[in-house]
């Protein structure tokens, strides 16, 4: 059967060369591993925290008496709130500063430490200078005088353990945090069970002990993991090194108090304008939201820490970031929206029937949640720490407001309406500072113009390069041809043979006019008038590592050697880039090709066509064979050494077509071609491998008459026909295999796959080892007829026109014929390995097809 595919699936790569990242989503996802791990542990820090917190006073309820735990609960409260003010802003800073620091990391943190350390201490005295002085409730809360000087001390340590988790962020080490807390979580608890295993009932200062005792061992215990990962060299404080940080951490601190208080003082204005019973009832269902909220909180933290250190990743990993937030809390908030009255009845009949409204309407303002949180993190990243700060007072004042107004209308559900209200028009006017980060072009290369992202088809044919060699021709020279392309590219700059090719990016990158005169210089390269060996000139291009050119031409001696991407297309639309550049040579002129539509959709379409409506082809046309694994055998050094051996023959067509008509009318040419290469290798005793091989088809065949494609449509099926050296069941076999349609599923399913793993710019490294006895691994490539060349300016009758189709690759075993008719002249190029089988041996078969095939055939029998 004829096709106009033309190279192998790849199995190596060009010595030396270097492959680029990948495209698709799990190798998206995986480019994103310090985004999932370190939000992750934040998240899960939350989780394993409020699990034991809440078997922490569950216990101490059952264990202490309410007075104690009242003292308890209040010094923890003041731990919290002082500990968060008294951190000064000095963890955002590190998470802004760590990732570009170099040296200097740890005594930097240690300084921080101190200071938020001494911040909070103050805050402690004063909040103790106040509980005596004015807030008799508050001295009474307090307890005696060493549960005083355990609280201050606790708050401090508290301030100290946030900054260091923050700095955990910032070094992107999110599971030592998540260690740490774990370790606060059970031996807090842990202590806690100790103290209800003795006589009598602990004291409030006994169960704040149980607190500062397990920050402090849990510092420790990440201590010894720090030193024995040796993470950590010196932890000397250097106060000189907050010099010029000044200003970004009042910024950051204002920030932080900004978003945190207004939400911290929430509850007292619902006590305040409604009464405690409706506070009881809005802090359980704050208590849901602040839950939900743990996810676009915890990520944009982890957005803000990955992207300070390095922001031209701001834009993907602001969008994996919103990815996870909407795939992963937006069901969840739904989830609340529609189960509010039953979430809410877990704690009470009463619960439920005053505040299920009101958690409803909390859950809606997840998406706001969402973007307030970025709109912060893209802020500090950007260095508009102060905008965003003073923006989040006057939201917070406005959600304050909102609160307090829609409270004295009364009822809970009228409050946080106001409040949901409020948050909706923060949201419009922080998202499009999120919009536009997410829907940000990146920067394109200088002097590029544009650029066009590769299809799934073509980034999956994006390793693979194409050699069509044609000459001797007349008027065709180096200066000629880079016109021609000019003069494309001058009519089209979007063309993708007057474009760069991205392999890292995956795309066609668009030039401006000077940029591409540059480019073209070394995109053709003269080799002057002079004799030419054209077998060299493809040998030459072989050899060359893949890069940036979609088009790579050698021009000398009246003989073109062009060398194609993939990408670009297979043997149709590149005969149609050859003629054109050719012909535009030799008449001194632009070349011209239209724009063709690119038809996204023309495979799936196709393969509807074929099999989705007709049920009965499923099983067929949803199995196909792989190729077998080669047996085990022993191995030698290898390595790789490209090449081809060409032949062509005037007369060979008409003996195939007078042997055929006799004993095997119907078979094609090419069936016929196929099986006495197989033949003539195992003649000449190179032991094919002939259980099976590789046959690579077009898939046009199945498009509906108006579609066109002008990339890669073709596939190469492993196909094991009865016998590779008869015609017949070559025949057959690619007849039966070509009627399922099967080779669309094979071209859908490798696209699938690309979409998800991504495809490389480059192919694999060839192996450094070969079997110690070779055979060859056949492919075959029928082209068809190329008549549409024969308006090219040829200096010689067509029985001395070259014409060679070559691929750029095979594996170590590997031997692909191509063959092609142009002018009733059959042409043949075997591409292989030197290194592995001797081309005098592989240019022998090529001439005993081209002499006798019938007699080849006809010996197998």
């Amino acid at each position: 059967m004829e096709s106009t595919a033309t190279e192998v699936v790849p199995q190596s790569v060009d010595p030396g060369s270097e492959g680029p990242g990948r495209g698709g989503l799990v190798a998206v996802l995986r480019g994103h591993l310090d985004l999932f791990l370190n939000a992750g542990s934040l998240m899960a820090t939350t989780a394993i925290t409020s699990l034991f917190g809440v078997a922490y006073w569950w216990l101490a309820a059952r264990t202490a008496s309410p007075a104690a735990v009242g003292q308890a609960s209040a010094a923890v409260s003041a731990m919290t709130l002082i500990g968060t003010i008294g951190m000064f802003g000095m963890g955002t800073m590190l998470i802004s500063d760590l990732g570009r620091l170099r040296g200097r990391k740890w005594e930097l943190i240690s300084t921080c430490l101190l200071v938020a350390g001494g911040a909070a201490t103050a805050g402690g005295l004063i909040y103790v200078a106040l509980a005596h002085l004015a807030l008799p409730g508050l001295q009474h809360a307090l307890g005696s005088t060493p549960a005083t000087v355990l609280l201050v001390l606790g708050i401090a340590l508290n301030a100290m353990t946030l900054v260091l988790d923050e700095a955990l962020v910032g070094l992107l080490q999110g599971p030592l945090q998540l260690m740490r807390n774990a370790w606060f979580s059970v031996v807090k608890l842990v202590l806690l069970g100790l103290l209800a295993l003795l006589p009598f009932a602990p004291s409030g200062g006994q169960l704040l002990l149980t607190w500062v005792a397990g920050m402090v061992a849990s510092v420790v215990i990440l201590g010894r993991v720090l030193r024995r990962k040796g993470m950590v060299d010196s932890v000397r404080p250097r106060l000189s090194l907050l010099r010029g940080r000044g200003q970004a951490t009042f910024d950051h601190n204002l920030l932080n108090l900004a978003t945190y208080l207004p939400r911290a003082a929430l509850p007292l204005v619902v006590t305040a304008v409604l009464s405690a019973e409706a506070n009881a009832a809005f802090y359980l269902a704050f208590m849901v939201l602040s839950f939900l909220a743990m996810v676009p909180g915890n990520v944009a933290l982890t957005l803000f820490a990955v992207a300070a250190g390095d922001k031209a990743a701001l834009r993907s990993k602001v969008r994996m970031g919103l990815l996870i937030c909407f795939g992963v809390g937006l069901p969840a908030s739904l989830v609340v929206v529609f189960a509010a009255e039953p979430i809410m009845g877990l704690f009470g009949a009463s619960y439920a029937e005053s505040a299920a409204s009101a958690l409803t309407i909390l859950a809606l303002t997840y998406v706001p949640f969402v973007f307030h949180h970025f709109f912060l993190a893209i802020s500090r990243v950007q260095g508009r720490v102060r905008g965003a700060g003073i923006f989040s007072v006057f939201a917070g004042v406005a959600e304050l407001a909102a609160a307090w107004y829609g409270g004295s209308r009364g009822s809970l559900t009228d409050l946080v309406t106001w409040v949901a209200l409020v948050m909706a028009a923060e949201t419009v006017l922080v998202a499009p500072t999120v919009l536009r980060v997410v829907f940000a072009r990146p920067p394109l290369e200088e002097n590029t113009m544009s650029r066009t992202s590769l299809t799934l088809r073509e980034r999956a044919w994006l390793p693979l390069e194409y050699i069509r060699t044609v000459g001797p021709l007349t008027g065709v020279t180096a200066e000629r041809l880079r016109a021609a392309l000019i003069g494309l590219h001058a009519a089209d700059p979007a063309h993708r043979a007057v474009s760069r090719l991205d392999r890292a990016g995956a795309a066609w990158l668009h030039m401006d006019a000077p940029a591409f005169a540059a480019y073209v210089l070394e995109a053709v390269t003269d080799l002057g008038p002079g004799p030419a060996d054209f077998d060299a000139m493809t040998r030459e291009l072989q050899a060359e590592p893949r890069g940036h050119h979609p088009v790579r031409i050698l021009v000398g001696g009246g003989y073109v050697a062009m060398k194609v991407a993939h990408a670009y297309g297979d043997a149709g639309p590149v005969n149609t880039l050859l003629r054109e550049l050719v012909r535009a040579a030799g008449e001194e002129r632009a070349a011209v090709i239209a724009p063709a539509q690119r038809h996204r959709w023309a495979l799936p379409k196709a393969w509807w066509k074929q099999l989705g409506t007709k049920p009965g082809r499923w099983r067929e046309g949803l199995s196909f064979a792989r190729p077998p694994h080669p047996p085990e055998s022993p191995a030698q050094p290898w390595t790789a050494d490209l090449t081809v051996q060409t032949a062509r023959s005037a007369e060979v067509l008409g003996r195939m077509r007078t042997w055929r008509d006799q004993y095997a009318p119907g078979v094609t040419t090419s069936a016929i071609t196929f099986a006495a290469f197989a033949a003539a290798l195992r003649e000449l005793g190179l032991n094919p491998d002939l259980s099976g091989g590789t046959f690579l088809a077009d898939a046009r065949r199945y498009l509906d008459q108006d579609v066109s494609i002008d990339s890669n449509f073709c596939m190469g099926p492993y196909l094991s026909p009865p016998s590779l050296t008869d015609p017949r069941a070559i025949h057959t076999t690619l007849k039966a295999e070509l009627a399922t349609g099967r080779i669309l599923t094979m071209m859908l399913l490798r696209e699938a796959k690309i979409a998800v793993t991504g495809a490389p710019g480059l192919p694999d490294p060839y192996p450094a080892q070969a079997p110690l006895e070779p055979r060859p691994r056949l492919t075959f490539s029928n082209q068809g007829r190329h008549d549409v060349l024969a308006d090219l300016p040829w200096a010689v009758e067509p029985a001395g026109r070259v014409n060679q189709s070559v691929p750029t690759l095979n594996g170590p075993e590997g031997v692909t014929l191509t063959t092609s008719e142009m002018g009733g002249v059959l042409h043949l190029e075997a591409t292989f390995h030197a290194s592995t089988y001797d081309p005098a041996m592989v240019a022998r078969a090529l001439q005993l097809v081209c002499t006798d095939p019938a007699a080849l055939i006809m010996a197998t029998r």
